[in-house]
């Protein structure tokens, strides 16, 4: 089901300068990045940059990189981006495989072109804008619309069609000839060809190497040359090979593979220069290929490239790591490197005591973040690996997951940022970590079932917790410290007494045969009763788990239900069956008074993933908000329960007022 959002407007928008405010979800306040970036596209006039990430498209002024506008936010998910070179359109294609065209004056959406395409497919325009072609699957599916009205014009297909969709890591090439008559495509996967656009002739069709992956095509301005990089994947090292070939003759003009990076990206200027982009993982080096003359060199953080681009006239060339858009211009010796707030997945939240100050965790090297909540901006950040963190209620330490396989947790002083000490007790990932109420404790748990309980005085292990025998998901202390409850894949839910370490219980999830414990829909429950009769029984994997905070309820989130215990008995108090398209409420927590509780679910075909307060009490939820595109990670209420903070697999958090729905 698709659930319709409302925005701020454009009008609105263009007097705030304030981005944190475009273009929220009905109900937010406030969004604390700018989405994970996918692609990046230069306009004809090389004034602005347009930037796909997963809430949406950012157009920022290339000149001072400051955002001017954002589209394509209902659905966000945006994977490839593209200006029309007359600049009347920006393409959009999206994770749902939808392609839009928009005004670039108005933001309008003019056309909508709902096929099958992946998301690494890529979007080219025709020089006369006329057309929009799209390259396709594993199998080189082209097609090309009529950029104006989305109308289909032509396929070119090559290869078996697949039997059903795939999502595929690979990004195929396509590319109009100067003239816009032909369209340079991957077909086969291994095979390049130049078919023209109405009579569907091949003008040109080169059969590759099966190991050989074509990367970029560069028509150059006559027409009758055609560059493209490949890489040979059928070895370990770094292999790509620079060619270009006269499509007229068909003959090989020029070779060259004395390139070292793992990605080369070929452009053309219009006096005919052929300059390359040599794509390594930690820089870039660009050459004047036919001159074999390096242009320029520099470096981006290792491992978090996004997305790389040569301006129309070849003269720019734009590479797009997670949080920086580093720009080079073949007049200027020097290179520009802008700070954005573009992230990767939050990974954890929790609110310092003031409330003023949200501590993030974040997947690659963006580490920890702590955020102004009321500057909306970021204060300071932690280098980190994994994502994973935990912040001491003293305030003065956090809890870091490290190291090349995530098996090492630090400690870092937080105002200082300097490491206090190492743990390094984990053979494989820490996938679980947070302290105890009272600062006495640091509990870990890893991707094997393993847990182990800390001494932050001395930092010596005090206690092994045995009994899990796989990934430990959640690990939630009692509010006076004395009781630990953890959950893991191995589908139970334990809670262990911390001073002897012994388990104390495990937690009951199977279906129960009481109905009045149940909340929802009435005709999900007699569905999950109707498969109890039948003997149907699914085990299933508790993700999420916490105490409340008087102690007296536990409460976890499975594949389809939350479930609250009782703390003293251990016998379940209540499910709650959340409604169909809110599957997965892995992120729970509690409101500080304890009376309500926040669930944060995982896409499940709708444009927006649901977040949802429940009256403990009752089971009623009493309040909705459609907030990210996709997967919520993380929730979490600062301490007077005024505001609720939502991080999600897009890189972003969002800020929630919910004092008038449950008080202060």
């Amino acid at each position: 089901m698709q659930h319709k959002q409302t925005y701020n407007t454009n009008q609105m928008k263009s007097i705030d300068t304030d981005v944190t405010t475009w273009e929220l979800p009905e109900g937010a306040i406030a969004r604390l990045g700018q989405g994970i970036i996918a692609d990046i596209a230069f306009s004809l006039d090389n004034k602005s940059l347009a930037v796909a990430t997963t809430i949406g498209v950012w157009i920022y002024e290339l000149a001072t990189m400051k955002p001017k506008e954002l589209l394509e936010t209902e659905r966000g998910l945006v994977s490839t981006v593209s200006f029309s070179p007359n600049g009347q359109w920006i393409a959009t294609s999206n994770w749902d495989g939808i392609i839009k065209i928009w005004e670039t004056e108005t933001q309008r959406c003019n056309a909508k072109i709902q096929g099958w395409i992946n998301r690494n497919s890529q979007l080219t325009f025709s020089p006369d804008s006329q057309y929009i072609a799209a390259s396709g699957n594993d199998y080189g599916g082209t097609n090309v619309w009529n950029a104006e009205t989305g109308m289909h014009v032509v396929s070119f297909t090559g290869g078996a069609p697949p039997k059903k969709k795939q999502t595929s890591s690979t990004s195929f090439p396509v590319c109009f000839s100067p003239d816009g008559l032909s369209l340079a495509y991957v077909c086969d996967r291994v095979s390049i060809a130049v078919r023209h656009i109405e009579t569907k002739e091949h003008t040109f069709l080169l059969k590759k190497s099966p190991r050989k992956h074509i990367q970029n095509f560069a028509f150059s301005p006559c027409g009758q040359f055609l560059a493209f990089g490949s890489q040979n994947t059928s070895t370990n090292r770094q292999n790509t090979e620079l060619q270009v070939w006269d499509i007229d003759k068909e003959t090989l003009e020029m070779t060259d593979s004395e390139y070292g990076g793992d990605k080369l990206i070929p452009a053309y200027s219009p006096d005919g220069t052929l300059r390359v982009a040599d794509i390594y993982k930690d820089k870039l080096v660009l050459w004047d290929a036919y001159g074999k003359k390096k242009l320029d060199t520099f470096e981006y953080q290792s491992g978090t490239r996004r997305a790389f681009k040569f301006s129309f006239n070849g003269q720019q060339f734009a590479i797009a790591t997670e949080c920086q858009v580093h720009l080079w211009h073949a007049y200027t010796p020097l290179k520009v490197v802008f700070r954005l707030m573009h992230t990767r997945m939050v990974r954890t939240l929790q609110f310092m005591q003031d409330g003023k100050i949200l501590v993030s965790g974040y997947g690659g090297k963006i580490g920890t973040v702590f955020w102004d909540v009321v500057q909306k901006q970021e204060r300071q950040a932690f280098s980190t690996t994994y994502g994973k963190c935990t912040l001491s209620p003293c305030e003065k330490m956090v809890a870091t997951v490290v190291g090349e396989n995530g098996d090492t947790v630090e400690i870092l002083n937080v105002n200082s940022g300097t490491l206090i000490t190492t743990l390094t007790k984990h053979e494989k990932i820490v996938s679980a970590l947070t302290f105890s109420p009272t600062g006495k404790h640091l509990v870990s748990g890893d991707a094997e079932g393993n847990l182990y309980v800390w001494s932050v005085e001395s930092w010596q292990e005090m206690q092994e917790l045995i009994g899990h025998t796989n990934r430990i998901t959640s690990v939630g202390f009692h509010p006076n410290g004395s009781k630990v409850v953890t959950a893991s894949q191995d589908h139970t839910a334990r809670v262990w007494d911390l001073e002897s370490g012994e388990p104390l219980v495990s937690l009951p999830m199977e279906v129960e045969s009481d109905v009045s414990l149940y909340r929802g829909n009435p005709r999900q429950i007699r569905r999950i009763f109707n498969q109890l009769s039948l003997g149907y029984s699914k085990k299933s994997v508790l993700h999420s788990i916490t105490f409340s905070p008087s102690g007296d309820i536990i409460t976890g989130g499975l594949h389809s239900e939350i479930r609250l215990w009782d703390a003293t008995t251990y016998e379940t108090r209540m499910v709650i069956i959340p409604p169909d398209g809110c599957q997965r409420p892995y992120a729970l927590t509690f409101s500080p008074c304890g009376r309500y509780l926040a669930s944060g679910s995982w896409w499940a075909w709708t444009d927006k993933v649901s977040i949802r307060l429940w009256e403990i009490a009752s089971g009623e939820n009493i309040a909705t908000f459609w907030s990210h595109p996709t997967d919520i990670q993380d929730i979490a209420f600062s301490p007077d329960g005024s505001l609720l903070a939502s991080g999600s697999f897009d890189g972003t958090i969002l800020l929630w007022d919910v004092k008038s729905i449950i008080g202060s």
